[in-house]
């Protein structure tokens, strides 16, 4: 227990309190009777059987709730409407959270005791409610009530009945903002890691069913017309590669949110003395996150994970589809056992596929698009909206499960009909492209013809540059014209440049060699974004701005703090499209595949034709980087176009950046990042265009595939105009000092900092909130700020303050208060500000 333990301290922390010691975090304890302060209600207390826990929940439910005023209800004076109450409620979905809720909590308040924030007996009594609310809700016990709102309020005030006082000080250092996105990530990564599970039991079956079936050929299609022989486990075995491509995708993901962002607060961190360090290691993060806004604002995570699921979906359609077509008395390659198949209500003779029917990949396409649509052009930090992405994100992942499951079940129970498929297999000529390969061993290209090719072929490339090539429509592509026109010049050795290729395996080298490049300028573009920002933070050192959440006035920030959350965002994406490059970095033409690899410069040559030919998963993945990339600018575009406004009247664009109206003399508009804003949905548009269009395409190539070069053309170029003009727009852009100055003391943005100035004199936090928001309903009634109320004002409210209560007011003096690893403090700011100039190597 005690190297256990000390495996979870901050790195410069050599010992732990022995009280610290005394009990597992996640066991349940018996309570000694010398905790008498530990108070559970009578109904908690009599259950010693079974029969009375039954009794007391049948008693409990057949009442109604006693009502209570709401944990954040200081300041106001009136109950929400009935109205309100069921529209804004989270907790009927959210309750699935309330283990890595209590799993966190737990964290927290070892912490909080490590600390000095609380008491080694606060924590003990805090720790055993947690078990005896989780054990509770395990077995169905515990009442779940709306009108708390959700899994962390209801959690909370439960507590808070059980033990009273302790469970009051739990919130110290600690928001619902990076509360619900701590679970979120907690809960992301167990359900990664079931996906990832799911993945391998299907990949085994699909390995074992082409052992069973070996030597077996099969029709291979393209355009879903009969092409060449295969094996069948040639064929089975591309699906294996996808999927395997799924996994990587999966733990990349992983790898990038498993960063902790509790103690972030609201979001601008805390001046408390707390250890997020700690915190992180015993919830098995890699580190805190740097920048507290971005910790709380942020759903890239959620959106990237359900963008690897949507792929998963997408190539699980096709395994569904195939079947689906393999299963009909048309094709007879396969029969299900009756234990994966359905009947007809009417037509008695009918055996239906119905599990591969269901594949439910547009369910999964449907949550992408939902949580898209919903993050684009949130301005930071937390939103209200951001409560609607954990339904999408459930369902996301339970369909997956599930597709994943019944797919691996089917794959287990059927037989493929080895009389019938070698009964058909001779039609449809299946051998031509081989007797093509026999004449060309008879005339294979010569150096000589090489050294034809080759000139020519830049000639062509030359003429295309300078806008003297031809391009004819009759020659449908790209590839054609380029033949055609070499057959033209040089004649007969032209014809022999697609031996051993096709069109299928060409198109798909000439995308992945134009993904890499593409890549390389998005990357390119958006360091320089990220360059442009941290300048722009350099340049208004210092300056202090409002906090938003909910867009309404929450807690004083600097600017470049604010600023910076925007670079920490564009660095995770700089980090997928990474990831993706190195993901597509494989070469799919074959013949001397290794030679032609290293001259095009590919990690190594794919390992399946199949794959190579029918696959678009790296497409779907880089458009899908694009998209969250989207997001990301299009936030920054809502958050200066507002800014930019009179009503705001934060920042004056240049006139180098803005335009005019044709009616209106005197408007200036910052079109450009409207535009960055607005051109986000175009992105988004591709990329669920693609889903569509891939969505049930079985194996291998289908010419609905030449679809997807002009959206990913467009998905691109896109992408890279947002990038330049958003850097364009942050180099001509001046903050108006004087005028966010004037505005800064209204909102009351030093109410948080006094609740933990009220903390440091041993008030628990939840008492706190509620003396400090009685100050506040004081201050709006005077229309006054708390710095203005008297120290007779507010000891008539809590005699705890003291003289010293000024030094926590006032935005300067909030500002300079805190202090953690995150935070919005002036001290780690200019470490933020340091480490982006290091790493971006800014002169």
């Amino acid at each position: 227990m005690m190297t256990e333990m000390r495996s979870l301290l901050h790195p410069n922390d050599s010992s732990l309190p022995s009280f610290l010691l005394t009990r597992s975090s996640s066991a349940a304890v018996r309570l000694p009777q010398s905790a008498t302060n530990l108070r559970f209600p009578s109904q908690i207390q009599s259950m010693t059987s079974s029969s009375s826990a039954a009794a007391a929940a049948s008693s409990d439910r057949s009442l109604k709730p006693k009502e209570e005023k709401p944990l954040w209800g200081g300041r106001f004076e009136e109950s929400i409407t009935d109205a309100v109450e069921r529209f804004t409620e989270s907790v009927s979905f959210d309750k699935q959270l309330y283990k890595h809720d209590i799993m966190g909590s737990r964290a927290h308040a070892t912490m909080l005791a490590h600390q000095g924030l609380i008491t080694a007996n606060d924590r003990y009594q805090i720790l055993s409610g947690l078990d005896e609310i989780e054990r509770r809700i395990d077995a169905g016990e515990f009442i779940w009530r709306k009108d708390r709102e959700d899994v962390h309020m209801n959690i909370e005030a439960e507590l808070t009945n059980m033990i009273g006082e302790p469970a009051k000080k739990l919130h110290t250092a600690r928001s619902r903002n990076d509360q619900v996105t701590t679970d979120l990530r907690l809960w992301c990564r167990e359900a990664i890691d079931k996906i990832h599970a799911r993945v391998r039991h299907l990949q085994v079956a699909l390995v074992k069913l082409a052992l069973k079936n070996e030597g077996l050929i099969v029709p291979g299609y393209t355009h879903l017309q009969r092409a060449q022989p295969v094996l069948l486990q040639h064929h089975l075995l591309s699906y294996v590669e996808q999927l395997d491509q799924d996994i990587g995708r999966l733990i990349n993901c992983k790898d990038r949110m498993n960063f902790c962002p509790l103690g972030s607060c609201a979001l601008a961190g805390t001046g408390l003395p707390i250890d997020r360090f700690m915190t992180s290691n015993y919830l098995g993060f890699t580190a805190p996150m740097r920048n507290s806004i971005d910790a709380v604002s942020d759903r890239d995570f959620v959106l990237e994970f359900i963008s690897v699921n949507s792929i998963i979906a997408i190539h699980l359609s096709s395994l569904g589809e195939e079947w689906v077509l393999w299963g009909s008395k048309e094709f007879g390659f396969l029969t299900p056992n009756d234990s994966v198949s359905t009947g007809s209500s009417v037509m008695p003779q009918k055996k239906n596929p119905d599990p591969m029917e269901l594949e439910k990949s547009s369910r999964v396409i449907g949550s992408l698009m939902t949580l898209l649509v919903l993050c684009k052009g949130l301005p930071l930090a937390y939103n209200r909206d951001l409560q609607e992405d954990k339904e999408p994100l459930f369902d996301s992942v339970k369909t997956i499960l599930d597709i994943l499951e019944v797919s691996t079940e089917f794959a287990q129970n059927f037989t493929f009909n080895h009389a019938k498929i070698e009964k058909v297999l001779p039609s449809g000529h299946l051998d031509a492209t081989i007797l093509g390969d026999y004449l060309v061993k008879k005339g294979l290209m010569t150096a000589i013809d090489r050294d034809q090719t080759l000139p020519g072929l830049d000639g062509i490339e030359r003429r295309i540059d300078t806008g003297e090539f031809i391009w004819r429509k009759d020659t449908e592509d790209v590839r054609v014209n380029i033949e055609a026109e070499l057959t033209n010049m040089i004649g007969r050795p032209a014809n022999k440049l697609d031996t051993a290729r096709s069109r299928n395996d060409q198109v798909l080298t000439d995308l992945r060699l134009w993904c890499r490049e593409a890549i390389d300028k998005i990357r390119a573009r958006l360091g320089h974004l990220q360059v442009a920002l941290v300048k722009l933070a350099i340049k208004n050192e210092g300056l202090i701005v409002p906090g938003y959440t909910h867009l309404q006035r929450a807690q004083p920030v600097l600017l470049q703090h604010h600023l910076l959350a925007y670079v920490e965002q564009l660095d995770r994406d700089i980090g997928r499209l990474i990831n993706c490059k190195d993901r597509m970095n494989f070469c799919p033409l074959p013949i001397e595949m290794f030679m032609t690899s290293n001259d095009l410069e590919f990690t190594a040559s794919m390992r399946n034709s199949f794959d190579v030919v029918s696959n678009r998963g790296f497409v779907l993945e880089f458009i899908s980087a694009n998209s969250i990339i989207a997001i990301h600018l299009s936030r920054l575009g809502e958050e200066w176009v507002l800014w930019a406004s009179e009503e705001f009247g934060f920042l004056t664009p240049s006139d180098s950046v803005s335009t005019g109206s044709s009616i209106m003399p005197q408007k200036k508009n910052p079109d450009p990042m409207e535009l960055v804003r607005g051109k986000s949905s175009r992105v988004i548009g591709s990329l669920i265009t693609i889903l569509v269009l891939c969505k049930g395409l079985p194996q291998a190539y289908n010419c609905v595939l030449q679809e997807v070069k002009e959206l990913l053309s467009d998905s691109v170029n896109t992408i890279i105009g947002m990038l330049e003009v958003s850097s364009e727009f942050a180099q001509n852009i001046t903050f108006n000092h004087a005028k966010i100055e004037k505005a800064l003391p209204a909102g009351h943005l030093d109410a948080t900092t006094l609740a933990d100035y009220l903390v440091k004199k041993g008030v628990p936090f939840r008492t706190s909130h509620d003396i400090v928001g009685r100050s506040v309903a004081i201050c709006i009634s005077r229309n006054c700020q708390l710095s203005s109320l008297s120290l007779d004002d507010l000891r008539s409210i809590n005699p705890v303050f003291e003289e010293d209560v000024y030094e926590y007011l006032g935005v300067k003096n909030s500002i300079n208060k805190f202090s953690s690893y995150g935070s919005t403090g002036s001290d780690y700011v200019a470490k933020q500000i340091d480490f982006w100039v290091s790493k971006l190597q800014i002169d």
